[in-house]
Order: C-alpha cells, then sequence, then structure tokens
C-alpha cells in the first residue's frame, strides 16, 4: 500500500481546521468557569494548529495526483482520525477518554447521542458538539459531491450533480471547489434557520445550537426532553422545516441559488414530505386529531434522521428506525439507505410486479429521465442490503459488550443510521466496550456502510 502525499495534506487541512475552530472556545470555556473544558479545548487547538501546519508545511510542494484509492482512504482517515483530535475537551466533561471519544465520534458523524445532558453540561460543551455535528454535515456534503460521485459515474448516478466538475486523475482537486460551493449554500441554510428560529421564539443560545443541529440533522440540542416542554411551536415548525432543508439534496439547492432553475431531486423532497404527512395521518386515526400535529412532526425528524421528538409520547421505536433507515437525499447531512434508492427500488418493484400480470410487457426501469442498467440496479440492491447486515453484525457487537437484546438492537440502529436522539438513554446504560462497537457504525453509516467496505479493502490493496 502506498500512501499519496495528498492524502497527508487532507489530512493536515482537516487536523488544522478542528485545531483552529477550538481556539475560540477556550475563551468561552474559561469565561463560564469550565476550567476542564478550556484545559480540553486548549490540547485540540494546540494538537491541531501544530499537526496541521506541520503537515502543510511537510507536503507544499507535493502535487503529484491523487486517484480513487487515495480519496476512499481518505474519507475513512479522516472519519476515523478527525474526531479523536476534537475529543479532549468532551473528555473532560465526560470524565473519561472512552466516554469523551464516544460523543467526539457522535457529534461529527451527526450522529447527535449524547452521553452528558445539556443541562448538566457546560454551555461551551453544548455549543462545541452542535458546532462538530455542522461541520460533520458540510464534510458529508462535500465527500458525497466528490468523492464518491466520482466513484458513482458508472453507476445509476444518484449523486450526479453538475456542481463539480470531477477530474477523475486527481480527485483531490475538487476538494477546495466543493468546500467553497456547498459550504456557501451550507451557510446560507444555517442563518436562515437561525433567523427563524429567532422569529419563532427561541432564544439566541437555543437558536444557534439548534441551527447548527438542524442542518446537520444530527438531533443535538441545548435542552433535553421532547420538545414541546421548552421550545414555542413556531420555533418548532422552524426546526422541522431546517431539518427537511439539511435532508435534501445541497447540489439541487446550489443549482437553484446560482441558475434559478431545477432539474431533478424534487421526488424525493415529497417523498419525505409525504411520509411525514403518513406519520400524521396515522396519528390522527390512532390517537385522535390531537396527536396528528405532533406525528407529522415526528415522522418528519424521523426520515430526516434528526431524530427530535415534539412530544412525551412519539412514534414507536421499531417506526422511527425504519424511517431512519431509509433516509434523505444522496447529497445531504442525512444518515440511512437513501431515499432515492429506495424510490428507485420500489420503482423497480412495481416494474416487476407488472411482468407477473403482463408476462409479455417490456419494463424498464428509470432514473431521473435515463434508463438504469441491470447492473446498476445490482449496485443499488447491494446498498439496500448491506445495511441490515451491518446492523446485525453491529447489533451482536453491541451485545458482547454486556448490553441486552433490545437495547443493543436500537443503540446499534441508531449508531448505523446516525440517528442517535430516540436511543439516548440506551447509550448512557452501555458498557465501554459497547460505546466502542457503536462508534464503528457510526462511521460504517456516516460512509454508508459500503464505502466503508471499499475503502478498507483499498488499504490493504494496491493503487
Amino acid at each position: 500500500m502506498r500512501l499519496s502525499p495528498r492524502l497527508f495534506r487532507a489530512l493536515g487541512w482537516c487536523a488544522l481546521l478542528i485545531g483552529a475552530s477550538a481556539a475560540p472556545f477556550i475563551a468561552i470555556a474559561g469565561l463560564e468557569g469550565a476550567l476542564d473544558a478550556a484545559r480540553g479545548f486548549f490540547v485540540t487547538a494546540v494538537l491541531g494548529l501544530f499537526m496541521g501546519g506541520a503537515v502543510l508545511a511537510g507536503t507544499a510542494r507535493l502535487t503529484q495526483p491523487a486517484g480513487a484509492a487515495a480519496a476512499l482512504r481518505l474519507s475513512l482517515y479522516a472519519w476515523a482520525l478527525t474526531p479523536l483530535l476534537a475529543a479532549p475537551p468532551l473528555a473532560a466533561a465526560a470524565g473519561g477518554a472512552v466516554e469523551g471519544v464516544f460523543e467526539s465520534y457522535a457529534a461529527l458523524t451527526t450522529t447527535g447521542a449524547v452521553l452528558i445532558d445539556p443541562e448538566v453540561a457546560p454551555r461551551s460543551i453544548v455549543l462545541w458538539r452542535c458546532y462538530l455535528a455542522w461541520l460533520g454535515g458540510l464534510a458529508s456534503l462535500v465527500l458525497a459531491a466528490t468523492v464518491f460521485a466520482a466513484l458513482d459515474r458508472r453507476g445509476v448516478g444518484l449523486r450526479r450533480t453538475s456542481l463539480l466538475t470531477v477530474e477523475r486523475s486527481d480527485l483531490f482537486t475538487n476538494f477546495g471547489r466543493g468546500f467553497r460551493r456547498l459550504g456557501a449554500v451550507y451557510g446560507l441554510v444555517t442563518v436562515l434557520g437561525f433567523v427563524a428560529l429567532m422569529a419563532g421564539g427561541a432564544g439566541a443560545f437555543d437558536a444557534l445550537c439548534l441551527a447548527l443541529g438542524g442542518v446537520s440533522t444530527s438531533g443535538l440540542a441545548p435542552q433535553s426532553g421532547p420538545l414541546t416542554a421548552w421550545l414555542p411551536g413556531p420555533a418548532i415548525l422552524a426546526l422541522a422545516l431546517l431539518c427537511l432543508a439539511g435532508a435534501w439534496n445541497f447540489a439541487v439547492m446550489y443549482e437553484y441559488l446560482s441558475r434559478y432553475r431545477i432539474q431533478r431531486g424534487t421526488g424525493e423532497l415529497r417523498a419525505m414530505a409525504g411520509t411525514a404527512l403518513a406519520c400524521g395521518l396515522a396519528a390522527l386515526v390512532i390517537a385522535g386529531p390531537a396527536s396528528a400535529p405532533a406525528g407529522l412532526l415526528d415522522g418528519l425528524f424521523a426520515i430526516t434522521t434528526a431524530g427530535y421528538q415534539t412530544t412525551a409520547v412519539a412514534l414507536p421505536a421499531a417506526a422511527i428506525f425504519f424511517l431512519a433507515l431509509v433516509g434523505g437525499s444522496t447529497i445531504s447531512t442525512s444518515g440511512g439507505v437513501k431515499m432515492p434508492r429506495v424510490l428507485l427500488l420500489m420503482r423497480r418493484a412495481g416494474g416487476e410486479l407488472s411482468v407477473l400480470s403482463h408476462p409479455s410487457a417490456a419494463v424498464r426501469t428509470r432514473f431521473s429521465g435515463r434508463p438504469v442498467s441491470d447492473s446498476a440496479l445490482a449496485g443499488v440492491w447491494v446498498y439496500a442490503l448491506a445495511f441490515p447486515l451491518a446492523l446485525g453484525v453491529g447489533a451482536a457487537g453491541i451485545a458482547l459488550g454486556g448490553a441486552e437484546f433490545d437495547a443493543a438492537w436500537r443503540a446499534a440502529a441508531a449508531s448505523l443510521t446516525n440517528t442517535g436522539p430516540p436511543a439516548a438513554s440506551d447509550f448512557v446504560a452501555l458498557s465501554q466496550a459497547s460505546l466502542i462497537a457503536c462508534t464503528v457504525l457510526m462511521v460504517a453509516g456516516r460512509l454508508e456502510v459500503m464505502a466503508a467496505a471499499a475503502a478498507l479493502f483499498v488499504i490493504f490493496a494496491r493503487d
């Protein structure tokens, strides 16, 4: 295995970003008297700035191209190593290294699982978790629109976009362009969400944390418990719309903002809204009219993998995790299999039913106006089947750490779909070994399982 110098350079930028981000939090933690957290932020800032600066200085003259194998390695190394650098302040607040590392991975992978209640944690730690989730959401967008879009060109093209010109000879050249363009849209949506939350009655700190946690679909919040217990109704609606925006295709948003047109991508948005409406109707039939709004919002929070809960009586856990397993759009911050793949498989299933009823019919599956080959459909099926397989293996690993059967399955589903809040109580009760297993599942879920497997393969393979 040969490691590209460009890979080290990209990791250096990650370290520098985390270190620079931690520097202001030293003062924030110090001003509120959280000295242990301030020391943790100091460690992160010093290590990040030193390591990132040293790597960037040492690789400044190295410009040889980096191909798909190096890009896959980067995607895995970045998710595996960057949270370790961001963990010291969280470890100081949690009182343990494993717990702090778990919270760091949960934040950066936009899972949103927490071990320390926000009412107990210093405000600097609460904001740091939300900010890490926001960074993790942006990293997910950039990787999806660059590395995974390039590798998906021979398949269905679920991530295909005019946002970037993919250069196969050197995929790393797209990172800066993707970071600027996607970051501009991502930042704009975040600012609009913050303003809407403030207008809806949320306090400034609550609105900031929810804007960061909502657009990243991490489900992180400045207070625990159901939203209706501490957040006004208009702010809850603004948060739901922000999560829907975070789970939608940001490349489509960019095309609209830059070219004032949308060529594709509205089908998955309609599907997410329709799923939420179906949850509201189900709550109406089962529990009465008063439960319909909560059912609709909880369904929306579940399908976007944000996992917020509006009331104490939420959707059943099985329904939440099933919706989270579906997830949102491809180039988005949501987790799960992703809605376009599910819609494509449903369309194929409809075609098979047509063939059964009319054996002589010629049925072709199309996606975004283009025919889909059988080999491309096979790849989608592999993605869809890989998630349940990873879920079973992950649940077994968590159970080996001492968790009960039902708790292991809930924690595994929450970790793999990057939907932490519905299983928050289960995470608190888990052993350190089980938390480590959950951490592995979070990274696998953020990489959509198959990309994680491919990255592991190329680590031990030749370029």
